[in-house]
């Protein structure tokens, strides 16, 4: 099939030009036509340094960079600033089956997994397969540093679980990881591995019952590392299954607070230096949203619009702020809120044009705090769906 080129977004300023009506302090929805007004990857050239940059292929992802920008994830990975419209730089992207980006002092990493069919040996990668993870680190203009494979510090038979359970120091001089062992820091300028938890010991109760790392992320000017476990209750109750608990535990293994919260269930963390965001298990909405406070450890208890949105949480690039996806018959409702004090500030419904594949899997979210700007992606990531973009100042 031959390969879409999509070209890079307008200039911001080009945004209200087109029409994009600005969301009201009380929430006001977008009709189509306004939503529809911000155009969808517009067919029009950015040149920088008198160089034309054009994006190549589908776009994948969209991931916070820094500042004012944004990393777009299609054939190549592209840094697009959204003061000045255009793409600044670009590099080859690696062929991961999944993956995340994060900004770290003077640069960016990019991680990822590949799934192996098997044949390799040691550590993750047995005989029957398994995942790899990779780091690679890249300076401000996207010209790559360094690589760095997460399977070199494994054991035969442990496992890194997923992406989630990966995380990286605001400097990038430090990489969290949790496996099917315990959680552990790596440090890359002494190459040094230290265990924060062990999870083989047989004092349950020394690491409050936690039995998994799922996700982690550095918090507390990285001093602490806060996670989402399963864990056993102290002392262990005969044939009861583990259950959800987020917490955090510093990273020379001490203070460690593992925590349930009554009613609320606990599933997704996003960790941001002074609050973590936990949301709740969509298949059992309540309609709220926790918040923890870093380092008190003070929770706030936010109730959303409507019950059925609190499963699918997105936070902003430094966390003022979350976005809530919820479908209906024809598209998608999308509404923000402020992460202190659970006000709700914009709304809009985005239309599925009568393409059934847009409904197929949740929006991609994410917001600029400073710019008061939301991008939504439809049909990301989807062979033969032509990508949906909507950008709204809120």
């Amino acid at each position: 099939m031959r390969k879409k080129r999509w070209i890079v977004i307008l200039a911001l300023s080009a945004l209200w030009i087109a029409g994009c009506s600005r969301l009201e302090t009380h929430p006001a929805t977008l009709n189509d036509s306004a939503s529809s007004a911000v155009p969808p990857i517009p067919s029009t050239s950015s040149n920088h340094g008198g160089e034309a940059r054009e994006i190549q292929g589908d776009i994948r992802n969209i991931h916070y960079a820094d500042g004012n920008q944004v990393l777009l994830s299609a054939d190549k990975w592209y840094l697009y600033n959204l003061d000045t419209g255009r793409v600044t730089a670009e590099t080859p992207r690696r062929a991961f089956d999944q993956e995340q980006f994060q900004a770290i002092k003077d640069g960016y990493v990019a991680v990822g997994a590949n799934i192996n069919p098997g044949g390799s040996s040691g550590g993750l990668l047995a005989a029957d397969g398994g995942i790899a993870y990779s780091a690679i680190f890249y300076d401000r203009q996207l010209h790559q540093k360094s690589v760095f494979e997460f399977n070199t510090l494994l054991k035969a038979n442990e496992q890194i679980l997923s992406l989630k359970a990966i995380a990286f120091s605001a400097d990038g001089t430090q990489a969290a990881y949790a496996t099917t062992t315990g959680l552990y820091l790596y440090d890359f300028q002494t190459n040094r591995k230290t265990t924060v938890v062990d999870l083989n010991g047989e004092d349950i109760e020394a690491r409050s019952g936690v039995v998994t790392f799922e996700q982690i992320g550095f918090t507390n000017d990285d001093k602490t590392i806060a996670f989402k476990a399963q864990s056993f209750d102290i002392p262990a109750v005969p044939g009861k299954p583990s259950f959800d608990t987020c917490g955090t535990v510093n990273t020379d293994g001490s203070g460690m607070s593992n925590r349930t919260f009554g009613s609320y269930t606990c599933k997704e963390l996003t960790a941001y230096n002074k609050l973590l965001l936990l949301a709740e298990d969509f298949t059992i909405p309540s309609g709220r949203m926790l918040v923890m406070e870093v380092p008190s450890g003070i929770t706030k208890l936010h109730t959303l619009s409507e019950k059925g949105e609190s499963g699918f949480i997105s936070g902003s690039d430094s966390g003022r702020y979350f976005a809530t996806t919820l479908a209906d018959k024809t598209g998608w409702k999308v509404r923000v809120y402020d992460t202190s004090t659970g006000k709700l500030e914009a709304e809009q419904r985005i239309s599925s044009d009568g393409e059934a594949r847009y409904m197929a899997n949740d929006p991609i979210v994410k917001m600029i705090d400073d710019k008061r700007m939301v991008m939504v992606l439809l049909g990301a990531n989807q062979p033969g769906v032509k990508l949906k973009v909507v950008f709204s100042p809120f």
